[in-house]
């Protein structure tokens, strides 16, 4: 019952809003090295030659700089749900920000990222903005050699782009309020001071704690640990506030390929492709990792190129010429190593987890039904926190059924000098993600082990008689065995300040009235409990102490929590391209050609930003509607409408010089 509340809490504070879309945790972006169009332009006429029985080839070499555009596109993959608008300088205009803010934070807007997940006061306030940007600066080495000595039409062809690629989020943090409050006691540890007939008692103080998110986010700071209490820092899925590079060869591709229909002013021909992977791979260290070529996978496929001479004038200076190209690869399973949200909870890997021992010592459950009675919960808070994505970041095996791009150019040519107009589609099918073993190192995922915190309490505190205003609290506390499984980035199911119902009854927020299946927790001899809070005041010095309730069967994470079905992405984008080239033709043995060229690439995207959590974890679990019914495209189980179309929108400049030779 108590979780169903939570659900509709949740909704009414956020009228509007879709809870449950998907961010991406992971962007799969086009490879540097899989681009026909640049491949194609300025040395088409020293390659598919016609009538030659000697050996020929060429060799062209193409520096490319591409920058990304459409950054916002990008930040509503990677955060969709948490952004916000807020007006600019001018106040013409918006932009796009995440807000963090503590559970007690005046006006809290419900959108906000709640601040205790990342060691920060309940009061603390702050404003992100991004603005994420991919450019890369490479170099393409191109070889096309005829084999016509071996059999006419032959061929074969090997490029290899060394590519240096730039990701930048350009992540600022502006702090609103830095935050004065201390942590209620039992929130975060296990003691409390001055004394527990102070009003103003409490837990962990405020220097012990962070002073901005960016600490956290980025260089993995956690509280101070205090006695045996373990808080680990951030060590997967970061943020930097500066750019992240990588250089490396994209990949290596060859193609061995046949001209079959070859004559004056046409051919076509097939090919076998293959790449080897000499990029870099995703480890999931950080956010918006550079990656360098297609994800480390190794392609094989096939290639169709043809063209046609549509007109050509007498004295044969001049003509115009078609050109087609299509290429087709398979993208064979590799292993990498990526971090996922928990289902159905967008951004959830910066969320709390705490890890349970089955060694229950010195904690009971009061069954509140009748007949009264005592029994242990299945597991116990074993005093160790760490950040969701510390153990979400698992090896996954990765492939894809199919990439391919189709390159349409038409060329005119003018004596020595070219002009090439074209048009490129390039396509992924969406990528397949299963569970592999070990990844450089990081162990598979361990079930049954952690816990989500939310914004529970997790230690109750010995009270000597039952509990009343004068019963003395004794510390250290004792360890609880609470769990939030609804517990979202945004709030915890407490409810603060009003709190939440239990068996029809209003209990207060530090009461943990929000965990899962609550009941009254106490130790082998004594009831637990933690500090009261005002209903009618909340925030100001109050005494007193009330009942704690801790969960009989804490819920905890499984792989099959991870939401690896909505981490699967396609890809598809359109490209406008222009060549201008000019070659020497005076020595037929050997022709140099130099030319200049630009590519604006549109990446494509769903028709809506957000695709809500209306998919079932398992296909045995039954389908419920999702609370948003923003762009639900089917009804099928098992989230088949879950993968999600990225592309990045890019431009390019580049120089394309080479020698032919015969």
């Amino acid at each position: 019952m108590n979780r169903y509340i939570c659900r509709i809490v949740e909704l009414s504070s956020l009228i509007g809003i879709p809870l449950y879309a998907t961010v991406t945790p992971y962007l799969a972006f086009r490879s540097q090295g899989f681009n026909g169009a640049r491949e194609l332009v300025g040395w088409q006429t020293t390659i598919n030659r016609y009538d030659v029985d000697n050996w020929y080839g060429s060799f062209s070499v193409t520096p490319e700089y591409s920058q990304s555009f459409r950054s916002k596109r990008i930040a509503e993959w990677l955060f969709c749900d948490a952004l916000t608008d807020m007006p600019s300088k001018n106040k013409q205009d918006t932009y796009p920000v995440v807000k963090i803010q503590g559970t007690k934070a005046v006006n809290r807007d419900p959108k906000a990222l709640m601040a205790e997940n990342f060691y920060l006061p309940t009061d603390f306030s702050s404003v992100l903005s991004f603005n994420p940007t991919v450019k890369n600066a490479l170099v393409d080495f191109n070889f096309y050699l005829g084999l016509d000595p071996w059999l006419e039409g032959l061929f074969f062809r090997i490029h290899s782009p060394l590519c240096h690629t730039k990701w930048n989020l350009n992540f600022n943090e502006q702090v609103l309020n830095r935050g004065t409050q201390n942590y209620d006691p039992g929130y975060f540890d296990d003691s409390f001071a001055p004394d527990f007939r102070d009003p103003l008692v409490h837990g962990l103080t405020r220097d012990h704690m962070l002073n901005n998110f960016t600490e956290y986010v980025c260089a993995g700071k956690a509280l101070t640990n205090t006695d045996d209490i373990c808080y680990e820092g951030l060590h997967y899925a970061r943020m930097s506030t500066h750019p992240l590079s990588k250089t490396a060869l994209a990949e290596i591709t060859a193609q061995l390929g046949w001209n079959f229909c070859t004559g004056p002013g046409y051919h076509c021909g097939l090919a076998l492709r293959a790449a080897a992977p000499t990029g870099t791979r995703p480890d999931g260290r950080w956010l918006f990792e550079p990656i360098v070529g297609n994800g480390h996978h190794w392609e094989l496929g096939g290639s169709l190129t043809t063209h046609w001479c549509s007109w050509q004038n007498c004295a044969e200076t001049s003509a115009i010429n078609i050109y087609v190209d299509i290429n087709i690869t398979h993208l064979f399973s590799t292993q990498q190593c990526r971090t996922f949200d928990l289902w159905c909870n967008p951004l959830s890997r910066y969320m709390l987890a705490i890890k349970f021992t089955p060694a229950v010592k010195d904690l009971i459950i009061v069954n509140d039904n009748p007949p009264p009675a005592t029994f242990l919960p299945t597991a116990q808070f074993a005093q160790e926190y760490t950040p969701v994505a510390n153990i979400s970041t698992v090896p996954v095996d990765v492939s894809a059924t199919v990439q391919g791009e189709f390159i349409f150019k038409c060329a005119f040519s003018h004596q020595n000098y070219q002009l090439d107009l074209g048009y490129n589609f390039w396509g992924r099918t969406c990528l397949d993600i299963y569970r592999a073993c070990t990844c450089h190192g990081k162990t598979d995922f361990v079930d049954g082990t952690w816990g989500i915190k939310g914004d529970s309490f997790v230690y109750g505190f010995q009270t000597v008689d039952e509990i009343q205003q004068l019963a003395d609290v004794l510390q250290p506390g004792i360890p609880l065995s609470a769990t939030q499984s609804d517990a979202t980035i945004f709030n915890g199911c407490n409810n603060w300040p009003m709190g939440n119902f239990i068996n029809n009854q209003l209990t207060p927020w530090s009461s943990n009235p929000g965990i899962d299946n609550p009941k009254v927790a106490r130790s082998t001899t004594r009831p637990l409990a933690t500090k009261a809070i005002d209903l009618n005041n909340p925030g100001a010095p109050t005494y007193g102490w009330n009942n704690v309730y801790t969960s009989p069967n804490p819920v905890l994470l499984t792989f099959n929590d991870l939401d690896i079905n909505r981490a699967r992405t396609r890809s598809a984008s359109h490209k406008a391209f222009a060549h201008f080239n000019y070659i020497w033709k005076e020595n037929l043995c050997l022709m140099p050609y130099l030319g200049i060229g630009a590519e604006v690439e549109f990446g494509q995207r769903d028709d809506c930003c957000y695709t809500p959590c209306k998919f079932s974890k398992t296909p045995t679990k039954s389908c419920s509607p999702s609370l948003a019914s923003c762009c639900i495209k089917d009804n099928q189980c098992f989230g088949q409408a879950d993968c999600k179309t990225i592309s990045l929108s890019q431009w390019g400049i580049w120089i394309k010089g080479g020698l032919s030779f015969n």
